[in-house]
């Protein structure tokens, strides 16, 4: 009987264009040889692995490292990768690991599934508790000119110099949300040079638990949602967030986490007097050519002796039906252009 490796190469290529992904991942393991075949195969006489998420995340503790995928049946594929079994495992087949460096075979492994993959992912979710990981990773798609392609990013980092690393390997051209977490919810960064990047620039919504240090009210106006932390803005920060709401159409929720706000009295300088019920101070204001959208600003002030200061600042459009009874509606104003 003809083994699968005294085929014709035609024959091989022609077998693995139609074997969908977890068969060839499988096919991979039949022997080196085949599995070096598959590896030398050019992009596009591999199988589209059609992938929508993907996930890859680093246990420095545990030493264990997981990739884990989900196609658009909402189909799960989890390759798990143990230092202290020195195996990986792939759906329920558990392959030891020998003398090969986990970090290794998951970054190989990794390479190859990006062959696979013909579209953007929508949702590339990144945490790193492992530099040499990080620096793997980064390698490797230098070395072969690949780089990730996502809607969306969601970024766990442990230390604030992950940021920038973890950004760079991806397309910001194809970005539209930016997430960034930390493991520490006490964690400031400076956000300096990552406003600076295309991926930032390009973005269209943005979260963050991290506390960003030195933020300009200009380097967000460009977001059509926001939810982020930074220590404060001025009245006059406020001010120019407020215009730019009044003045994009597209602009849906912007919601900052201020460890402060001490300037309540110079914004009802700008603003006039806020409609004032339990710890929270509102203002409404017309929207531009609008006779029904109201623009409500809120802050919600919180001082507990036992408990750190919170101050939650909200923008977003209501009906103009649903200002209460009481409230100033201030007029759409040319200033506010």
């Amino acid at each position: 009987m003809t083994s699968i490796m005294e085929m014709p190469d035609r024959v091989l290529e022609k077998f693995i264009r139609f074997s969908d992904f977890k068969a060839v991942l499988s096919l991979r393991q039949v022997c080196r040889d085949f599995r070096n075949f598959i590896d030398d195969l050019e992009d596009s006489k591999l199988p589209d692995s059609e992938f929508e998420q993907i996930e890859i995340i680093s246990e420095n503790k545990e030493k264990n490292i997981v990739l884990q995928f989900m196609d658009p049946k909402f189909t799960f594929y989890r390759m798990e990768y143990s230092a202290s079994e020195n195996c990986r495992k792939f759906q329920e087949k558990k392959t030891i690991l020998e003398n090969s460096n986990i970090v290794d075979v998951a970054i190989r492994d990794l390479e190859l599934i990006l062959k696979f993959q013909r579209y953007n992912f929508e949702v590339l979710t990144l945490s790193l508790d492992d530099c040499q990981l990080q620096n793997k990773l980064s390698n490797m798609l230098s070395a072969s000119g690949q780089i990730i392609k996502t809607r969306h990013i969601s970024i766990t980092v442990f230390h604030h110099s992950q940021v920038l690393s973890m950004l760079g390997c991806t397309d910001p051209q194809t970005l539209e949300v930016l997430e960034l977490h930390s493991v520490d919810n006490n964690l400031g960064i400076d956000i300096d040079e990552i406003v600076k990047t295309e991926h930032w620039k390009k973005a269209i919504e943005v979260v963050c638990d991290m506390h960003l240090l030195n933020l300009r009210a200009e380097d967000v106006c460009h977001f059509s949602s926001i939810s982020l932390k930074t220590d404060s803005f001025t009245a006059r920060d406020l001010d120019t967030l407020k215009k730019t709401f009044l003045n994009f159409s597209k602009l849906e929720y912007w919601f900052f986490d201020l460890k402060s706000f001490n300037e309540t009295d110079e914004l009802s300088n700008l603003w006039g007097l806020p409609f004032i019920s339990g710890l929270s101070r509102t203002w409404y204001f017309r929207i531009k050519d609008s006779e029904k959208k109201i623009l409500l600003i809120q802050i919600l002030s919180h001082r507990h002796p036992m408990l750190q200061e919170y101050c939650a600042t909200y923008f977003y459009i209501i009906e103009v039906e649903d200002v209460p009874e009481g409230a100033i509606v201030h007029d759409y104003k040319k200033k506010d252009e």
